[in-house]
């Protein structure tokens, strides 16, 4: 099939080559005297096959192989194929709430008469932080009081009467029930005093306040906020296509602008069931805030460590080709190139895990992938230049 090709092209260069000899003889004949036009027509010659010379029509697609038509060594790079440890992560948000968090309400409406604490103090557990206008109280109270003792020595005195036969059973009970009436009405007032004083259920440091001494508040209105945020929780969502791959235990590294450092945390628990707007699971991990420099609410990046393989392969990105079928690399075995298809893993920052196609050891090319023209072509090793 070549000679087929080969030889009309033979044929018509020669018939070529025999024109070009009569164009010749005609223009020597014509120029006979004119020195000038010789001069141009030589200088338009000379150009031309100048040109013919940069453009390769003076030497056949032959002429830059070596014998038999081999291709000449490339020039590239290579490295090696590695075993290193690769973590199987994933990018999420989430924010810091305190472990311990309180809204304080008072259970009684009234005037704020004292306020104990400043802002973003901290507090000790049951330390008064504010105490309502309670006199209104004390005096019912103090009422009660005094009904709770006549009613307990009447029913004392009915119990003596009672035991002369001089009243009924009757009588008895009913001064009994008037004694445990007034003794509940007085216990009433006792808490009612008690719900007059704010205290804080456990240490922590209280928000800024919200009132002022002689401000009316009412029951169930916030009036002070209380957190213990020695210890946080990290609370993240976690797309539902992964809930498989997510369980306690794993390590999540959380990353904040208030800390120059990152935080790891273990994964502590998972949310009971999958949020029906977004399609995600929510995850918890307890983090250590000894310095208090994390607030509550704060927004922070993560990265789960979903799997972790201690001896995975990997390759240097710049040793990827792509192409319609996938990703393959070229392969240098005894000096010569070998194209390889291979089945890529994790991504990392300028690596990629390998899955298939290669093993430990293998010398890759990383730099002059433009350079080779085909399979089984020989290589030249070259240095890479040092990085910056």
């Amino acid at each position: 099939m070549r000679r087929q090709i080969v030889l009309p092209i033979l044929a018509s260069l020669t018939l070529v080559d025999k024109r070009m000899d009569r164009l010749k003889s005609s223009l020597v004949q014509a120029l006979r005297g004119r020195p000038r036009l010789l001069v141009a027509v030589l200088f338009i010659l000379l150009v031309a096959a100048l040109v013919a010379w940069r453009l390769g029509w003076l030497t056949g697609p032959e002429a830059s192989k070596g014998p038999q038509g081999a291709l000449p060594p490339v020039p590239v790079e290579v490295s090696r194929v590695i075993k290193k440890p690769v973590l199987d992560t994933l990018a999420v948000t989430g924010s810091f709430m305190a472990v311990e968090s309180v809204d304080l309400r008072p259970e009684i409406s009234g005037r704020v008469a004292e306020i104990r604490f400043r802002d973003g103090q901290q507090v000790g557990q049951q330390m008064l932080l504010i105490r309502l206008d309670d006199s209104l109280v004390r005096a019912e109270l103090a009422q009660a009081e005094a009904e709770a003792v006549l009613a307990l020595s009447n029913h004392k005195r009915a119990q003596d009467l009672f035991a002369q036969k001089f009243i009924s059973s009757r009588a008895l009970d009913e001064a009994k029930a008037n004694s445990d009436i007034a003794a509940a009405k007085r216990d009433l007032y006792e808490a009612r005093l008690t719900r007059t004083q704010i205290t804080a259920p456990f240490a922590g440091r209280v928000g800024l306040r919200q009132h002022s001494q002689g401000d009316y508040v009412k029951e169930g209105e916030v009036v002070a906020v209380v957190e213990d945020t020695s210890r946080l929780y990290f609370d993240f969502n976690v797309p539902e296509r992964f809930v498989g791959r997510v369980r306690v235990g794993q390590i999540v590294t959380i990353v904040t602008e208030q800390l120059p450092d990152p935080i790891r945390a273990a994964v502590t628990a998972l949310d009971s069931r999958i949020d029906g707007d977004g399609r995600f699971l929510r995850l918890r991990s307890i983090v250590e805030n000894p310095s208090g420099q994390l607030k509550s609410g704060l927004f922070a990046r993560a990265r789960l460590v979903l799997a972790e393989r201690p001896e995975a392969l990997v390759i240097s990105e710049e040793a990827l080709v792509g192409e319609q079928t996938g990703f393959f690399v070229w392969r240098v075995t005894g000096g010569k190139l070998e194209k390889v298809l291979v089945q890529l893993g994790a991504r990392m920052e300028k690596e990629v895990e390998i899955l298939s196609g290669l093993e430990a050891g293998d010398q890759i090319v990383t730099a002059g992938q433009l350079k080779i023209r085909r399979p089984g072509q020989p290589v030249k090793i070259q240095a890479a230049p040092p990085r910056p």
